[in-house]
């Protein structure tokens, strides 16, 4: 691609940005609300990629033109969706591993299992003025413990031949936090995901490592299992949504098509020049890799976050369209 193409195409994805914040999309919500079944799914994710095609489709009424009554919750950080899992308030959630395994710990969670992977990408940013990791030796980085950042930190620090302990590591739950953090200096570094990332640098933050975005970086969708016996109609119509969205990220190439879901997050202006800067490619909903499986849950067990056997095929639940 040229560099004026590029261009052009990076300003054509600001402007759908944009654009998103308007009420356009209203009228099709609109019309579609009076198809919409019976089913009532309460979906809950996170203010990241991983959750960006369940909102884009929230946003533009694709549920209920499938006739599947759905709301969509965010969430600012991971403790607040467990705790909507826990009470009950949501029986479908967007996810990580790491979270999951901590979550089945209880038995009284035991009825949530895995759908598939969903797309999503950690990244580690620091203040400018550290050029590489190993500058972030015996400074500040902000992560959520509880969740895949800390694995992912881990990840990181050991490819760097650096100790976890040569570090000072600061529990922060939301990452709108430790982007503020980054910005007044009172954490020199933070674990984040995007739309985060790109928010932090176009803040003033330096992005040292990031995980391949087409990868599968431990991001998934999980149900309550009584739920998707009882509504197995609407589980598949559901997986299929999310696919259809993820699609249409693909074929724009960019966060362009999730206008409306990041305004919704409260996105910055700033964020979006450097997001619609990335060129964009995502897997679809697909079988988590027992290998991606087994690693997320022995670091768990590692760290206290889950206990008891690790097995694989208990905790998956076969959806049809997932493969």
């Amino acid at each position: 691609m040229s560099r004026n193409l590029k261009k052009i195409g990076i300003l054509i994805a600001t402007v759908l940005l944009i654009l998103g914040s308007l009420p356009l999309i209203g009228l099709n919500t609109a019309k579609a609300a009076s198809t919409a079944g019976t089913d009532k799914v309460a979906i809950g994710t996170l203010k990241n990629t991983a959750g960006l095609p369940t909102l884009m489709a929230d946003a533009n009424g694709a549920f209920s033109q499938n006739n599947v009554s759905a709301t969509v919750t965010s969430y600012d950080s991971n403790t607040e969706l467990n705790n909507a899992i826990k009470d009950g308030t949501i029986n479908v959630a967007v996810t990580d591993l790491v979270s999951y395994a901590s979550l089945v710990k209880s038995k009284a969670n035991a009825n949530w299992k895995i759908v598939g992977t969903l797309p999503g990408y950690y990244g580690l940013v620091a203040n400018k003025k550290y050029k590489s990791i190993k500058s972030l030796k015996g400074k500040t980085i902000a992560i959520d413990k509880n969740d895949g950042s800390k694995q992912y930190l881990l990840s990181v620090l050991k490819k760097n031949k650096m100790k976890y302990s040569s570090i000072n590591v600061k529990q922060v739950d939301n990452e709108a936090d430790r982007i503020s953090g980054l910005k007044d200096g009172s954490i020199d570094a933070a674990i984040l995901d995007d739309p985060s990332i790109s928010s932090a640098k176009a803040n003033g933050g330096k992005i040292l490592n990031r995980q391949k975005m087409s990868a599968d970086n431990g991001n998934i969708l999980i149900i309550n299992k009584k739920f998707a016996k009882k509504n197995g109609s609407s589980t598949k119509i559901l997986v299929s949504v999310i696919n259809k969205e993820i699609g249409s990220l693909n074929k724009a190439g960019s966060y362009g098509m999730a206008g409306s879901a990041l305004n919704k997050m409260g996105y910055d202006q700033k964020g979006a020049e450097e997001l619609t800067k990335l060129d964009i490619s995502f897997k679809k909903i697909h079988k988590v890799k027992k290998a991606d499986f087994n690693k997320a849950f022995k670091y768990a067990k590692a760290h206290k976050l889950y206990k008891g056997k690790i097995n694989y095929k208990s905790h998956v639940l076969k959806v049809k369209g997932v493969k």
